[in-house]
């Protein structure tokens, strides 16, 4: 009796394991998304022989990972409103591999790079040059006829004999196209230069895709690749930080090396948004968790973005947990610069 006992509480704490361990390793359709905090980008971008930051300017990261059940439970039922649930679909696009997405969040803040130095050099009046260098596929939709011959990280270089530099070249060429119809398209994959054909198709029809509406294309996500070229030159140190949102400081921290204004300050300044070649600063997302994670910082000013109330949302927040911090709204790169020029040292 004791034998078969002991092999009974032996059966029942390997069920136990067993389970702890399915429990652990099941992943929900579930992200977590909570603050994280803010980062000096001193040393992650770098202008030869620039001026010296008085002060810091400061990328805000959240942190956001795919949730087992435990982490389910607990971000569901703990009471800080700050670390919330987000369904996968607001995290990656439908279909979307982790490799696809590591390779979009790659692409995204290498684009911020590119795209922040030009709007520092080209605002300090030191002549940026961009060279184009075709169409850098990002994702393929797998139901989609032409992911049987387009891959994520190809570089479309031609289409129906033009040459392609930019995505804006891709559009007029795909305009009006019917399912079915082919498109010659020449590209580069691993460095080699190669032909292929592909077959228009019909999207998804989701929320996401169309919006309820028909659309027809190849089905892929896309960015212009192209390089920057400039003096002094720069140096970028990120490493294991993927998206578009830090581009604004570092539009900033790059333009303060270049010039002798002394935007800094002594303070402490940490922001978010993307920025465009052209100036503007966009949304990014998690905003409140920006602004927590800032706060715990030590950041005295946050730079917001003015697109999609992010600013209100900012400064909500910001009263919400009692922060000290001055939050600034801001639509364009100029916005900022002119905040700064009139802030007194600290």
């Amino acid at each position: 009796m004791r034998l078969r006992k002991r092999n009974s509480m032996y059966l029942g704490l390997i069920i136990v394991v067993i389970l702890a361990l399915f429990l652990n390793f099941y992943k929900t359709p579930y992200f977590i998304q909570s603050p994280g905090s803010a980062q000096s980008i001193k040393s992650l971008a770098v202008v030869e022989d620039g001026q010296k930051v008085n002060g810091d300017f400061m990328l805000v990261y959240i942190l956001v990972g795919e949730a087992n059940i435990y982490q389910y439970l607990w971000a569901k039922y703990d009471h800080n409103k700050y670390t919330t649930l987000v369904k996968q679909n607001q995290v990656m696009m439908p279909d979307e591999t982790n490799e696809e997405y590591n390779l979009r969040a790659k692409n995204d803040m290498m684009g911020a790079q590119k795209a922040a130095t030009y709007i520092a050099y080209k605002k300090a009046n030191l002549d940026p040059k961009v060279t184009f260098q075709g169409v850098q596929i990002i994702d393929v939709i797998s139901s989609m006829p032409a992911s049987k011959v387009l891959k994520p990280g190809d570089i479309i270089i031609g289409m129906e004999g033009k040459n392609i530099q930019s995505i804006s070249d891709i559009q007029p060429l795909l305009k009006n196209r019917r399912p079915g119809e082919l498109i010659h398209i020449n590209l580069i994959r691993h460095g080699k230069e190669r032909n292929v054909t592909a077959k228009i198709g019909t999207f998804p029809k989701t929320k996401f895709y169309t919006n309820g509406k028909t659309r027809y294309g190849l089905g892929i996500t896309q960015s212009t690749k192209l390089s920057i070229h400039v003096k002094p030159k720069i140096k970028f140190n990120i490493k294991n930080i993927g998206g578009p949102s830090a581009g604004l400081m570092m539009a900033l921290n790059i333009y303060d090396q270049l010039t002798k204004r002394d935007l800094a300050k002594g303070y402490k300044i940490a922001g978010t948004g993307t920025i465009e070649m052209d100036g503007s600063v966009g949304p990014i997302g998690g905003i409140e968790e920006k602004i927590v994670g800032a706060d715990k910082s030590g950041a005295d000013i946050f730079l917001a973005p003015t697109a999609q109330n992010e600013y209100e949302d900012a400064e909500k927040t910001a009263k919400d947990i009692g922060s000290k911090m001055k939050v600034i709204p801001v639509g364009t790169f100029d916005d900022a610069i002119h905040y700064l020029s009139k802030l007194k040292k600290k």
